[in-house]
């Protein structure tokens, strides 16, 4: 299968955002569905510093206990993170005319639009995204006609820049469940994470007066192994924490801690460690006052791979919890299913599994 195979679902054109009162279209009615707390006490969203000596092991504790955590000392330059931030502010800054000249005919190309995953539910988001797949210089062209260059520097020498980095963190992951580095190379579908395939989204999610009526982002998982995030300082990101001694389900808001990335983990490691990594579920909410801007930097595997768990990480005498999957099949079951049940439609019975 292939991702153009999955390019069938029509996305919703964001709004101009400037309404006198939320439309019906917009207002959400069970936004509160759990519990909302501070990332404190148990609650605590685990920082990682990845010039720690115990990287692996704290790396391996944040995703089996929680599917997402920050870093710090990542070795992003700040110049390169500021020049990024403020090609985001250009970019959805420009009138809505404008950015609609590159609008997404479907959910999966490159360009501007809505959220596609707002499909599976019945409100619209309020946001705006832009999506890069391979170069946006096509794109870039026609936003500005005449100063498109620096815009597809600064993406490219950030995408430069995020590719080891990702490659390094998804290593230290399988090292911290025991794979070898020898396994790592020879034994992972993705041969030491080198036929990966990434997608940059930015993001933004406007002020709302009556922000408790509005989403930015439903809750969702993440298609790929990983996925990094870098915002503008504003706060709207929330995790939702399983149910555990310290409480019921709960959402989390993810601290604004400078110079850090958010990383998520997604469905595609969930699988590739059969489970012992569990994918983080997410949403974006939107501030009373200030304009939070954000990217997300996917790590997925390129379309013909396929993925299934490590033996390694496999008990033999219950054999894998999932399926062999690749990215595009597993986009497809998210399309014609929902996001919170394509994982469950891979997961190989426990009858058929020696249990």
């Amino acid at each position: 299968m292939s991702l153009h195979e999955t390019r069938k679902i029509r996305i919703h054109q964001p709004e101009n955002f400037q309404f006198d009162s939320i439309p019906d279209s917009h207002a959400w009615v069970d936004l509160h569905d759990h519990p909302t707390v501070e990332p404190v006490g148990p609650d605590t969203i685990p920082v990682i510093d990845l010039n720690d000596p115990k990287l692996v092991e704290k790396i391996g504790k944040a995703c089996e206990e929680w599917g997402v955590f920050l870093i710090s000392n990542h070795g992003i330059e700040p110049k390169l993170l500021n020049q990024f931030c403020s090609q985001m502010h250009r970019l959805f800054a420009l009138p809505a005319d404008v950015k609609l000249k590159v609008a997404k005919a479907d959910a999966l190309d490159a360009g501007y639009g809505g959220d596609p995953i707002s499909r599976f539910f019945p409100k619209y988001t309020w946001s705006e995204a832009f999506t890069i797949l391979d170069s946006p210089l096509e794109h870039a062209k026609k936003l500005w006609p005449d100063d498109y260059s620096s815009f597809c520097e600064v993406m490219e020498e950030y995408k430069k820049a995020m590719n080891p980095l990702g490659r390094r963190l998804m290593h230290a992951m399988l090292l911290s469940l025991g794979v070898s580095e020898e396994e790592i190379i020879n034994v992972t579908p993705m041969g030491d994470f080198g036929k990966i395939k990434t997608v940059l989204s930015l993001n933004s999610y406007p002020a709302c007066p009556d922000a408790d009526r509005v989403l930015g982002l439903p809750p969702h998982s993440d298609n790929g192994f990983i996925t990094f995030v870098y915002d503008n300082g504003v706060s709207g990101l929330q995790i939702l924490r399983r149910k555990d001694d310290n409480g019921p389900k709960r959402w989390v808001t993810v601290p604004v801690v400078p110079d850090t990335f958010v990383v998520n983990v997604g469905d595609l490691m969930q699988v590739l460690t059969n489970g012992r990594f569990h994918n983080m579920v997410h949403r974006a909410t939107i501030g009373k006052t200030y304009h939070r801007m954000s990217s997300a930097y996917f790590f997925a595997s390129e379309l013909d791979v396929k993925v299934s768990p490590l033996s390694k990480l496999t008990d033999p005498g219950v054999g894998p919890l999932y399926k062999t999957v690749t990215w595009p099949e597993l986009l497809q079951m998210k399309n014609s299913l929902s996001y919170d049940e394509a994982l469950e439609a891979i997961k190989i019975d426990s009858n058929l599994r020696g249990e």
